[in-house]
């Protein structure tokens, strides 16, 4: 017990307890069953044992504090007592608020206190819920407390059970929210980052592993045979559901959401609560620093999400919905190009990636001019067209090209000529094919300057020219007989930008668009087992391995935040909403819309049979 409890408040809070909830006739004759030498055999103390384990089951913000003795913050009393006293449970919280620190604690307090319990603990990535165990369980909680210690037998983490086994003979299990989880049982189920797992595994997998906990005393004749008290008796299971928020307004969290909120205001037994960023600054998880540089490396829709904790809603004028682009965050493939020292010493690139038979490489720009302005950014997409078929019988069908993007690139370099030379130099790490570059304003002076000899100082090499093969008007600017015509100008117009804009769109709905995965995916799945990430010290290294991840999600939030309108001519002009940008989206639909006339070259040269796209 806290030693700040006095022995009289103590008395007081048992003999309240032991008035509000009397025990039954068997409960008075407990004492009985004890060898005198025991502590139990003494009706007294059993009676402020029950009174005891009753207050804290009711109040688990007072028992991590009293009996566990690990300190906790006001957010986390109030958290730790509406999960004690409810049965679904939706905790939305902003990065680096001690999430999984509460998971632990809560998951610790039920199995001590209700034994027997089955807890088991999901995400969708294995990695991720055993982090709570091995971090937060064995590497934190067990430190602060003795108690604690005392309390569990054993913990498991190698191998596949990754499992804390209590004395009380309760369990705390960690699953993958996946088809292979089928068949545990459950009276506690905590989904940890459930926005990351798929609805048809919740449905399917995870509410199925629900059932009743069966204490031993339920079993005996004075409580099995009386119907109500038997229903009294009876506790129905836990569900727990804790994450960060997310872009897609349609996302199955949202139902669990406003489920219990409702549940909530109707003095249910269920409750909503939500943290911001400013509980992490408050109570000094990360410094005021720390999140201006946070700030500064995400995208303004991210930053709202992940560290403000908003729930974004789509405008009914957005051309391009999350849950459109988020459906596409699949490919975790990733590019990294070459730096400057390794091209110096003839280094292979460990992060290139081997061509498919028939792929089609292109490099896509879009421009920007002004050095340092935060609201013009050049863009370079790296972008994979990947030939598909169709098999009938002994004949194949082709069916066009599956566009992956290993990665975006953006920056603030301003000159034509250093823009030139990056983009060379994108296209030979990427062992490209094309590039597709914007011509308008001064894009044109960037095509001219890849028509000519270029000199790369950094990495002290002479990059041959390149031309034009779409206008004949600036590929005669073109010096050099022999250099390759894989140039290809857009020059915009209001019908060519309503196209590119649609074809997109239609490529990402009939599933021909294939972006990285989100950048907690990433982390978790692939630098996680990056050596070099992982070993990284200076924060401009780290970036770089990020850079790609948290391009794509800038991608996807830009894209989400554009308006469209109708034109009279049938078409669609699409616009930025307030200051946002549009330059990542500029990049990535040009590509893919040079892809969509490579498919169009691709239907004109089958002699046998007629290009078409089927949609099962």
């Amino acid at each position: 017990m806290n030693k700040q409890v006095s022995k009289k408040t103590a008395a007081r809070r048992l003999s309240k307890m032991i008035e509000q909830f009397p025990a039954d006739e068997y409960q008075k004759e407990l004492y009985k069953k004890f060898p005198s030498t025991h502590y139990l055999s003494n009706p007294t103390n059993v009676m402020h044992t029950l009174a005891w384990c009753t207050f804290f089951r009711k109040n688990l913000h007072r028992f991590v504090q009293d009996y566990l003795e690990i300190p906790i913050y006001p957010y986390q009393q109030l958290s730790l007592y509406y999960m004690g006293v409810s049965n679904s449970i939706c905790i939305v919280a902003a990065r680096n608020d001690a999430k999984s620190f509460l998971i632990a604690l809560y998951a610790c307090c039920r199995a001590i206190l209700y034994p027997g319990s089955k807890v088991v603990i999901g995400s969708a990535t294995r990695g991720q819920s055993k982090l709570i165990i091995t971090e937060k369980i064995q590497g934190e909680l067990m430190e602060k407390s003795a108690v604690l210690r005392a309390e569990i037998e054993y913990v498991k983490t190698n191998g596949q059970d990754v499992v804390v086994k209590f004395r009380s003979g309760s369990t705390i299990k960690v699953f993958t929210a996946n088809d292979n989880a089928r068949g545990i049982r459950s009276n506690v189920a905590i989904r940890e980052e459930f926005r990351q797992i798929k609805k048809n595994i919740e449905d399917n997998v995870i509410s199925p592993f629900q059932m009743v906990r069966q204490p031993g005393y339920i079993q005996l004749p004075q409580y099995k045979d009386d119907p109500v008290l038997a229903k009294i008796l009876q506790e129905d299971p836990v569900d727990i559901y804790i994450s960060s928020s997310w872009q897609d307004p349609t996302h199955w969290m949202w139902t669990i959401v406003d489920m219990n909120y409702e549940l909530m205001l109707k003095h249910g037994k269920g409750m909503l609560l939500a943290f911001d960023e400013s509980i992490c600054l408050k109570h000094g998880f990360k410094t005021r620093q720390q999140l201006i540089k946070e700030k500064k490396k995400q995208d303004p829709t991210s930053w709202k999400v992940e560290f403000l904790n908003l729930r974004i809603k789509e405008s009914d004028s957005a051309y391009f919905t999350y849950s459109m682009l988020m459906n596409r965050q699949i490919s975790k493939q990733v590019f990294y190009p070459r730096n400057n020292l390794d091209v110096q010493v003839n280094k292979k690139n460990r992060y290139a990636i081997p061509k498919r038979d028939n792929e089609v490489r292109v490099i896509a720009g879009d421009i920007a001019f002004v050095a340092g302005s935060q609201n013009d950014n050049s863009v370079y997409s790296c972008i994979r067209a990947i030939p598909e078929t169709m098999t009938y019988g002994d004949k194949q069908m082709e069916q066009g090209y599956r566009r992956q993007f290993p990665y975006i690139e953006s920056n603030q370099i301003g000159d034509t000529t250093k823009q030139a030379i990056r983009i060379r130099q994108l296209y030979e790490d990427f062992n490209a094919d094309y590039i597709v570059i914007d011509v308008r304003n001064g894009g044109l002076q960037i095509l001219y300057s890849l028509q000519k000899v270029l000199y790369d100082e950094d990495r002290s090499v002479e990059y041959a020219p390149l031309k034009c093969m779409n206008n004949d008007e600036y590929g005669r600017l073109c010096q050099d007989p022999d250099a390759k015509p894989c140039i290809y100008a857009i020059n915009g117009t209001q019908n060519l930008n309503s196209d590119i804009a649609m074809n997109f769109r239609k490529n990402l709905v009939e599933g021909k668009i294939d972006f990285l995965v989100n950048f907690e995916t990433a982390k978790e799945e692939i630098l996680s087992k990056n050596k070099e990430y992982r070993q990284a010290i200076e924060v401009d290294d780290v970036f770089d391995f990020e850079r790609p991840f948290l391009e794509t999600q800038a991608l996807v939030s830009e894209c989400a935040e554009l308006q469209y309108e109708k034109l009279t001519t049938g078409g669609i002009r699409i616009k930025e909403r307030g200051n946002n940008r549009k330059d990542r989206y500029s990049s990535c639909s040009y590509g893919s819309y040079f892809i969509d006339q490579l498919e169009l070259d691709m239907a004109t040269t089958d002699e046998e049979y007629g290009y078409a796209t089927f949609v099962n």
